[in-house]
């Protein structure tokens, strides 16, 4: 496997992994941006709606015999974020066989980015009205997965005055504001203006995808490329958040912030505490003292937080978070056996390993590693952890500072909180 990542245009750089190990290819096309209360849904709409129609095939139905005349070919929407960056585009893959289809495909996506079915000289009223409606009926189901809402409010409290603290769907508020024609001024400035990441891996040589890639971007002015990269962001400190909904289960989450630069080292002390069924968290707070139904922890990189969770009885909170909190002292007091560090890093390096078995998974690694400006390859990365001594877990422990501690749980006793939703 050979890699190639440099910058073709102004804005615009190319990474090109060539590989003969899958029957597949893969391309990805994102543009970058800082999240904003303002941009938040408009990066997340506008490639679903170009996904709709271009002038040469105007509606899905179009493109998709279009597709299917590359044998299947995909080209999906796409809009991420990772700390305070979303990321907006597409993601699509094809078959490789002796009849090269490469061509024909950055064509088809370079129609979909660049020569979108218009009227008015903006979008198609109906595509952005219907894809708008889908949006907002997202963000409101949002709160049906009740942990995933407590790590966004958890996130919202903690970094209140950062952009980080933007919901990457943005909220109904800024979606329903949204029409053909502010639609249609935003995407001319985000094609012409934002940071471009091209993501290239399959059976051809890097000479021939920036051919095409650079004849795709042809149909596209581009103007005043600007720059797009993490920024730093101060967070709560030790504070306490309750909000009640009519729930059987409560969602406990303590989150806290390091200033440690290593996020491996981090991470791994993060998986010995509540990576998976060997961690602390679930040998001890779940299956030892029953405490809650699930628990764990995650960490993310960008903003060097850690967010450690747990389902669990309302009446159980008080209990449980001293559990929780007991797991992450034996951290710092290095009462961290063996076994559970092994069992840790086994479980990283298992996941860098067969990040190369899926092209998507290799994607999604290299887009992070752009933003994160860590070149090394996922044989690199886990090479590394696996040098990382017990001592370096401890240290890594004793860097972080309580954030925010919320509880997502019942009406009882809603007198004294707030009050997510109106008694029945």
């Amino acid at each position: 496997m050979n890699m190639t990542y440099k910058e073709i245009l102004p804005g615009i750089k190319l990474r090109v992994i060539e590989s003969s190990r899958f029957k597949t290819s893969c391309i990805s096309v994102q543009f970058l941006s800082n999240i904003s209360e303002e941009n938040a849904s408009e990066m997340t709409i506008v490639p679903r709606v170009l996904r709709r129609g271009t002038t040469k095939h105007p509606d899905m139905e179009a493109l998709a015999a279009a597709l299917d005349d590359m044998y299947g070919a995909r080209v999906e929407p796409v809009s991420r974020k990772y700390g305070d960056i979303i990321m907006s585009g597409f993601i699509c893959d094809f078959v490789d066989l002796d009849e090269k289809l490469l061509p024909g495909v950055v064509n088809l996506l370079g129609e979909i980015l660049f020569d979108p079915k218009t009227e008015n000289a903006s979008f198609v009223e109906s595509y952005v009205d219907g894809e708008r409606s889908n949006l907002i009926d997202e963000i409101k189901s949002e709160i049906n997965n009740k942990m995933s809402y407590a790590l966004r409010r958890t996130i919202e409290n903690m970094f209140e005055n950062s952009p980080y603290a933007v919901n990457e769907l943005g909220t109904e508020q800024t979606a329903e504001k949204i029409d053909a024609r502010s639609l249609f001024r935003y995407y001319k400035k985000m094609i012409s203006e934002s940071p471009c990441e091209v993501f290239f891996s399959g059976n051809y040589t890097y000479e021939e995808v920036e051919k095409e890639i650079l004849r795709m971007f042809r149909l596209c002015r581009r103007e005043r490329p600007g720059k797009v990269s993490p920024q730093k962001a101060e967070s709560a400190v030790n504070i306490r958040k309750t909000e009640r909904l009519e729930v059987a289960q409560a969602n406990l989450i303590i989150s806290m912030r390091t200033a440690d630069e290593d996020i491996y080292k981090s991470k791994l002390m993060t998986a010995v505490l509540g990576g998976g069924t060997t961690s602390k968290l679930f040998a001890n707070v779940r299956e030892k003292e029953s405490l809650c139904y699930s628990t764990g922890a995650m960490f993310d990189s960008f903003m060097k937080a850690i967010y450690i969770y747990s389902g669990i009885d309302p009446k159980n909170a008080e209990v449980a978070e001293k559990a929780m909190l007991r797991e992450f002292e034996h951290m710092i007091y290095g009462n961290i056996t063996d076994e559970e560090i092994d069992n840790a890093k086994k479980g990283m390096i298992d996941d860098l390993l067969t990040t190369e078995d899926s092209l998507y998974s290799m994607e999604a690694f290299w887009m992070r590693a752009a933003l994160l400006g860590d070149e090394r390859p996922p044989l690199e990365v886990a090479a590394a952890i696996k040098n990382i001594d017990v001592e370096s877990v401890i240290d890594a422990a004793k860097g972080f500072v309580p954030s925010v501690t919320y509880l997502l749980t019942g009406m009882e006793g809603a007198n004294s909180e707030r009050k997510l939703l109106p008694d029945a």
